[in-house]
């Protein structure tokens, strides 16, 4: 390994390419990441060197590999690390040259710029080889175009995704601002002065790498430089160099299997839980689980997958195939392209779970299936997961039930819609039971949807129930438009809502609070309609809702609506839940009694909230911990809008993470509204009462 520094003149010497590899990815610098701060340096060095400071402006380190050639061929190296610089420059250069050609600058300055950019045509073997940088496979058209003047008038807009003409259409742009203040006459000398600078006032180390140097090694080494690498840009190294170390023809593979995964839409981010990841490497993570039939972590996805390929071009290249083969899967279930409608529903329904453990083997099952096993195995996994969500149990061992389903299965344990079914339905651990239809009725009955929930999951459930509940001499009503979803009693049930009714029976008001959030006090309105009758009396709601309302779920709602009627309602919902996710009947003596401590009765968050500033004030936990009143009474208000009024009882049921599996008490919730001395210190809500009932009211904060 020799290292020396080099200007760039040296560098881009003549009859010598730089290659970048196929393997390496593609340019990805930017405007205000890159481009920017180096033509500030380039600048500044020019200022220096007029001022006859000739020190020139170092811009870090570049790896480079020789490549045997035939005889006569012209001398190249392989650019290991350093690429996006490379590139970079030279499209600086370019647009420097071009400005040059078209401010009519001598000859001597504009021959100069070119010969940085370009060989000696005669010594060339093929057209390409004329350029002194040729850039990895998915950039050599943009590049190839830009250096031949294609894009010398380009607009901005001409740019369109491709990153390479973006950049040279930057510099020129800057280059011609920079110019803008100099008088015509002046122009051509200012350039001969910027070329100087580019030429002899940039320096680089040239990091020269002998037969012995490991160069895969030094290229994982030096990944934490400049623009991070995806795990899927070290994978596609790995892959090409053990493909080319063993003299596959790595050109014709790339171009059939990974080319199509340089697209553009496979490095949007894409949501996994809370995390936002490429696409591609949301993909490669599912992949690698099936192909190594192990748990893969997201931070493992590069070494997993060298330990597997190990010096191995066959392994190398079986996993390129498959990559390739399952890639187009994905694509094809993200897009829901040649599914069936039945299909399309259960992954839309999937996501009430919101669990990506499950993807892998959506993804096997989509690969090497189709028919009625498919959509028997898929629909079992539908119900077993919307089954548990609804119920609220914990999904902290479905990374090891699926990744056990998956061998079983690819080791062909059974054919994949009995198989899925009888798996699933034979989990009995307390973390791992598939609801009963009488267990799915008690979460119902008794849990707190509304704020257990997100707003999506929950539509989508109440949306699963209103298709179920038409019959097949029903009209079909396609649901289109936006459903929100509204309280039938409502939050702020006090001021229209009388726990008694003339001739009817008389209400538990505690009783009434815990009924408040459950599925069955749930329904879809458009957000219109919504508004209009949120909190008004029932007769009200009642006649709008009955008269503008076109879906089953709000069809003979009766004429009081109490808790009774809550509650029937909600064993309504339950059997069309039941229905739309159906369990296999229990074996003889099975049960699936859940243990409460399996419910995650944390709610679910639809994205960070700012909190508002609050004085610290806790209450002990029975573990010792801490626990905040004002962290949990300021969660109960979350939702809500200004002016909203509740309860302390409201307060105290309202499921908050300060008090996980448990609850407040009421005594400290009024005594953090209400305080014997001193102001009530809480912000965006006030102590307030309704109808002799102490509560609060959200303020603006």
């Amino acid at each position: 390994m020799e290292a020396r520094p080099r200007t760039l003149k040296s560098v881009f010497h003549p009859n010598v390419r730089l290659e970048v590899p196929l393997f390496q990815r593609r340019y990805v610098w930017t405007a205000e990441q890159q481009w920017e701060p180096l033509w500030e340096d380039v600048l500044a060095t020019l200022e220096r060197m007029r001022g006859d400071d000739s020190l020139p402006h170092f811009m870090g380190a570049i790896v480079l590999e020789h490549v045997r050639r035939p005889h006569g061929s012209i001398e190249v190296r392989q650019v290991i690390d350093g690429q996006q610089r490379l590139t970079t420059l030279q499209l600086m250069t370019a647009a420097v040259r071009d400005v040059a050609v078209e401010l009519g600058a001598s000859t001597r300055t504009v021959k100069r710029l070119g010969v940085l950019l370009e060989n000696d045509p005669e010594i060339i073997d093929s057209a390409d080889d004329v350029f002194r940088l040729w850039p990895t496979n998915a950039d050599r058209a943009d590049f190839r175009a830009v250096l031949t003047g294609a894009h010398r008038r380009s607009c901005a807009a001409d740019a369109g995704s491709s990153r390479i003409v973006g950049a040279y259409l930057w510099f020129m742009r800057e280059v011609e601002r920079w110019l803008e203040p100099v008088a015509p006459d002046e122009r051509a000398d200012r350039i001969d002065e910027l070329t100087t600078v580019i030429a002899d006032g940039l320096e680089t180390v040239v990091i020269d790498l002998g037969p012995e140097d490991n160069a895969q090694v030094i290229f994982e080494t030096l990944n934490a430089r400049g623009t991070a690498l995806l795990a899927s840009d070290l994978i596609k190294n790995l892959i090409f160099r053990t493909l080319q170390g063993a003299s596959r023809p790595s050109d014709h593979l790339y171009e059939k299997h990974w080319r199509p995964l340089e697209e553009d839409h496979w490095r949007t981010e894409v949501r996994q839980g809370r995390l936002m990841r490429p696409r591609l490497d949301a993909f490669v993570g599912h992949f690698l689980v099936v192909h190594l039939q192990r748990e893969v972590q997201a931070h493992q996805l590069f070494s997993s997958l060298r330990d597997h390929v190990g010096r191995s071009a066959d392994r190398a290249e079986e996993v390129l195939v498959e990559l390739s083969r399952y890639a187009q899967v994905y694509d094809r279930i993200e897009r829901r392209e040649d599914l069936t409608e039945r299909e399309v529903a259960s992954l839309e329904r999937l996501a009430i779970a919101d669990t990506q453990t499950v993807q892998p083997l959506l993804l096997w099952l989509f690969a090497n299936h189709a028919g009625p096993e498919r959509a028997r195995a898929l629909a079992a996994l539908e119900s077993y997961l919307v089954r548990r969500a609804i119920c609220r149990l914990s999904g902290k061992n479905y990374n090891r039930i699926f990744l056990d389903l998956l061998r079983r299965l690819t080791n062909g344990e059974g054919a994949p819609g009995e198989f899925v079914t009888s798996y699933l339905a034979r989990q009995g651990s307390d973390s791992g039971v598939w609801p009963s239809d009488e267990e799915l009725e008690r979460s119902i009955l008794i849990l707190p949807a509304y704020k257990l929930l997100k707003r999506a999951k929950l539509n989508q459930v109440l949306v699963a129930l209103e298709e179920q509940s038409r019959g097949p001499r029903t009209e079909s009503v396609r649901l289109t438009g936006k459903l929100s979803v509204e309280h039938l009693v409502p939050q702020q049930w006090q001021d229209n809502w009388p726990l008694a009714v003339p001739g009817g029976p008389s209400d538990d008001a505690a009783e009434r609070d815990a009924l408040l959030h459950t599925l069955g006090n749930l329904t879809l309105l458009t957000q219109p309609l919504n508004s209009a009758i949120s909190n008004g009396s029932w007769d009200r709601k009642r006649a709008e809702i009955t008269q503008l309302s076109s879906l089953r779920l709000n069809s003979g709602l009766p004429v009081v609506f109490g808790n009774e009627s809550v509650r029937a309602r909600g064993r309504y919902l339950a059997s069309l839940a039941a229905a739309v996710w159906r369990r296999p009947p229990l074996a003889l003596g099975q049960t699936t009694y859940v243990d409460e401590a399996e419910r995650d009765l944390r709610p679910d968050r639809e994205g960070a909230r700012p909190r508002p500033s609050r004085a610290p004030q806790s209450t002990p936990s029975a573990s010792g911990r801490r626990r905040d009143i004002a962290a949990h009474i300021a969660h109960a208000f979350a939702d809500l809008p200004v002016g909203s009024f509740l309860t302390v009882s409201q307060i105290r049921n309202t499921p908050s993470p300060e008090y996980e599996g448990t609850a407040p008490s009421a005594g400290a919730i009024s005594a953090r509204l209400f305080p014997a001395s001193g102001p009530m210190t809480l912000v965006g809500v006030v102590p307030d009462q309704r109808n002799g009932v102490r509560g609060a009211r959200k303020t603006a904060a």
